[in-house]
């Protein structure tokens, strides 16, 4: 009988909890070091106990970076993509300029899903309330009104919010109804350290609290025992480039607003 099977289960994993909780603390580089880390010796010590889901939170500020890096910095129309979470809902901000249209809005959204392993990276959201336009300036006073009158339109006449529409206008993202599909496979399937990592550690499912996310994740142990037993489990490959970019916060909306 292993090590392992003579301690309680629950120390190992609370300790390896203990561990992931302070990866964020201090830096992106440090963080992921402690969980590969954690991940390493629980690998050392058991093989059949890789079944277990794993929570790992990640920080506000490292989902904005990451929104920065794949998607503000590959499409050109977006000046600034950015959230602000909070428990069970998040506020998602926008700032597009494209076509002659420079526009500002937000609007809330609750998390249905996340899925992120080797074939699919996906976020779905529920779209909680209507988009409110924080600053809207065109080129000329009739595409003004005209973008007015169109969104007056949907949530009047229609009685939906026009964003789902839009987003899949520009290829961001798939909307049906008021949920919100968003596949960031086009974005990340260059970076081989993030989908190395994906064959790894896979994410089923998230949940949201105040500033952070909360990845429920799960380790591919099929896939690190056909591995070469001389192979690090997750190497120095694997470890994400630091996300660079500006955050540019716009203090308002701080509680969920009404459709």
């Amino acid at each position: 009988m292993s090590d392992f099977d003579n301690r309680d289960n629950s120390d190992n994993f609370d300790e390896f909890f203990e561990n992931m909780g302070y990866r964020f603390d201090e830096s992106f580089s440090d963080g992921w070091e402690r969980l590969t880390q954690s991940i390493k010796q629980i690998y050392h010590r058991t093989t059949d106990k890789f079944e277990d889901e794993l929570s790992l939170p990640v920080a506000q500020i490292y989902v904005n970076d990451a929104l920065q890096k794949f998607v503000t910095d590959n499409v050109k129309a977006i000046l600034e993509l950015r959230v602000e979470m909070h428990d069970d809902w998040f506020r998602l901000y926008c700032t597009v300029d494209a076509g002659g249209i420079y526009a500002e809005v937000a609007s809330n959204f609750s998390l249905i899903h996340v899925q992120l392993d080797r074939n699919v990276q996906r976020f779905v959201f529920g779209q909680q309330t209507y988009t409110d336009v924080l600053n809207l300036r065109c080129e000329s006073f009739i595409k003004r009104q005209g973008i007015k009158l169109f969104i007056w339109f949907y949530h009047t006449i229609l009685k939906k919010d026009p964003l789902g529409f839009i987003l899949s206008y520009i290829n961001i993202a798939r909307a049906k109804d008021e949920v919100i599909y968003l596949d960031i496979n086009r974005w990340l399937k260059k970076n081989k350290k993030i989908m190395s990592t994906l064959h790894k550690v896979q994410v089923n499912y998230g949940e949201l609290e105040e500033e952070q996310m909360i990845l429920k994740t799960q380790i591919n142990y099929r896939d690190l025992l056909a591995a070469s037993s001389n192979e690090d489990i997750i190497g120095n490959d694997d470890e994400p480039e630091l996300m660079q970019g500006p955050i540019n916060p716009i203090d308002d909306a701080t509680e969920p607003s009404q459709v």
